[in-house]
């Protein structure tokens, strides 16, 4: 039986010309050896399989052919050229792996044989793979030669993983970055294996391969043999599918169709029919987020050409994105890329996904699924827009009554008062929008409060009262807004007490609480007045460091206080492995 050879070493490249994918480093290269403008270090560094040690055992084999063609390739017939391919290194070509020889000792060992020149040919070429496992200390040995190394020799440094490389190795080199390949070239590529193995493959199974490969060949070689095992030979796309365990194009077409639809319980049927085959949430929210995607940028023609799919898919991705709307993309995009984050730490994966399906089926309504609240009217504005929706019709007649003379009545001017509280009344904008301020008056419907001023006739001004004083400083602490819980909670270790029946004080227990409340003095007074009905209330805050504040206890004090004054609720805890979240 003939000995077998996997396709990423027998189809490995040879030539510069049959690199796939790195077309722009592999003709830079060329034209250096055709030049004669060599550097004494190269680093190739880019991800997996996608030609870095390929493209240094070829140029490595190019610099030393004695005969090289006018396109700048080694010819393959001469001395040199037959000895590389036949042991896969020359005499002047050595590889070291650096993730197994990574010592001081190593380097010292390479240092050394960078001093005997070539026994035939022009260079030596030390290929170094995975430079960056070299130690620090490996590295500070490799600097001198860096540097200085002799004219016949040349390093070429791979890596895939750049940024663990000292700088000052770094500056030694001429870096070239390979590029990931693309799924075009991986497909092209992939056909070509398939012809002369005389396999038959389908278009779609070879760009399933492509994609899952990640944009390295030789990943993409390694799963093809792997399908042309599994096929016997007859690459399918649902056979593909099936052997990678790869949920199908046509799910993703469904499921948006049903969230255009909002057929919301289909979609979560199709889910438990995905999860029933084996196949894990996570997959799924991955290509139904590429399926998004590909939808979005088959939304324009000028972005067409980020879409890596076969033509016949192309014309079906066109179809379903004419019926999607930009702002259902964008949204459901942000949605599953929020659930594909908070996957991996959640405890109930599959209810994760599902309302996942349900947001983004409503991810086209208004203030749904991105990220922000409901805009919520206040009822007055509510009540405003309701009187301007109705029809003229619907609105009753006004009923005529008579007006009776009344005898003129001779009002005596009054002094203006300082900080005197005008009067508001029923659905006012400006107790609407300074309720918080106005509010603990539970006698005034829907939460609008009206203040009057005292000389109105309407209410006699009230004394200052202690009990009612307390309750008005209360219910001002609990109605401030978020920003002003400083505030709150100096108001909450602050208690008014009653001078007279227009003075009140109140004692801080340091002067910053002091400072804190006498800034918000205009307010308290403003709100205390309106509820006494009396402008001419007044406050004075002392300071009284000898004062005992009360502390403000957390969460996890006022737990374990409830414990001790409720045992049961320790022993609730104990039973059944309760804790405070």
């Amino acid at each position: 039986m003939e000995d077998y050879i996997v396709s990423a070493r027998k189809y490995r490249p040879v030539t510069f010309d049959s690199v796939v994918g790195q077309k722009a480093l592999t003709t830079t290269l060329k034209n250096a050896i055709s030049s004669g403008k060599l550097a004494n270090t190269y680093l190739f560094c880019g991800p997996r399989g996608v030609g870095k040690t390929t493209c240094a055992r070829i140029f490595a084999k190019t610099i030393n052919c004695t005969n090289r063609g006018a396109d700048g390739e080694a010819c393959g017939e001469c001395e040199s050229c037959k000895s590389f391919n036949e042991e896969l290194r020359s005499y002047n070509v050595f590889e070291l792996d650096a993730a197994s020889n990574n010592s001081v000792d190593d380097i010292r060992n390479l240092t050394e044989q960078v001093r005997i020149p070539p026994m035939n040919g022009k260079y030596k070429v030390y290929i170094i793979d995975e430079v960056h496992m070299l130690s620090q200390a490996a590295f500070n040995a490799f600097l001198k030669t860096l540097e200085e190394p002799p004219k016949y020799a040349i390093f070429i440094l791979a890596t895939t993983e750049k940024h663990k490389i000292i700088p000052t190795i770094l500056s030694r080199c001429q870096i070239y970055d390979f590029g990931r390949i693309s799924n075009k070239d991986i497909v092209e590529h992939l056909k070509s294996v398939a012809q002369k193995e005389g396999v038959k493959a389908e278009q779609e199974a070879l760009a399933v391969i492509a994609e899952k490969s990640d944009g390295g060949m030789r990943d993409a070689l390694s799963i093809f043999d792997q399908v042309v095992s599994f096929t016997a030979g007859n690459v399918t796309y649902q056979k593909t599918i099936e052997n990678l365990n790869v949920i199908d194009y046509d799910y993703y077409f469904r499921f948006t169709d049903m969230f255009l639809e909002k057929r919301i319980p289909e979609s979560l049927m199709l889910l438990s029919d995905i999860l029933s085959k084996g196949f894990d949430g996570s997959h799924l929210i991955s290509g139904l987020m590429l399926h998004l995607r590909n939808l979005l940028v088959s939304k324009d023609a000028c972005t067409l050409p980020l879409l890596e799919v076969s033509d016949e898919m192309r014309e079906r991705y066109k179809a379903q994105a004419a019926k999607c709307q930009p702002k259902f993309l964008f949204r459901a995009l942000k949605i599953c890329n929020d659930c594909d984050l908070n996957y991996r730490v959640s405890k109930n994966k599959r209810l994760l996904v599902e309302l996942t399906l349900i947001r983004v089926a409503q991810a086209d309504e208004d203030d749904e699924g991105s990220g922000r609240k409901p805009t919520r009217l206040h009822p007055i504005f509510k009540k405003t827009a309701a009187r301007q929706a109705a029809p003229a019709t619907a609105a009753p007649k006004a009923t005529v009554k008579p007006v009776i003379a009344q005898p003129a009545q001779v009002q005596t001017p009054q002094p203006a008062r300082k900080n005197a509280i005008p009067s508001f009344k029923g659905d006012s904008i400006f107790t609407s929008i300074y309720g918080n301020r106005l509010a603990g008056r539970p006698d005034l419907p829907d939460g609008h409060h009206t203040v009057q001023a005292a000389d109105t006739g309407q209410h006699p001004a009230k004394p200052l009262d202690q009990a009612r004083l307390e309750d008005c400083w209360s219910n001002f602490a609990a109605t401030l807004p978020k920003q002003d819980t400083p505030l709150k909670n100096r108001m909450i270790n602050c208690h008014p007490t009653v001078k007279t029946d227009t003075l009140f004080t109140v004692t801080a227990g340091n002067p910053m609480m002091a400072q804190e409340i006498n800034l918000a003095k205009d307010r308290i007074l403003d709100y205390i007045r309106g509820q006494f009905s009396n402008p001419s209330i007044s406050v004075d805050i002392i300071v009284d460091q000898t004062r005992n504040v009360e502390h403000l206890l957390t969460r996890e004090e006022r737990y374990s206080k409830m414990k001790k004054e409720n045992p049961a609720l320790a022993e609730l805890e104990s039973v059944f492995g309760l804790e405070l979240r």
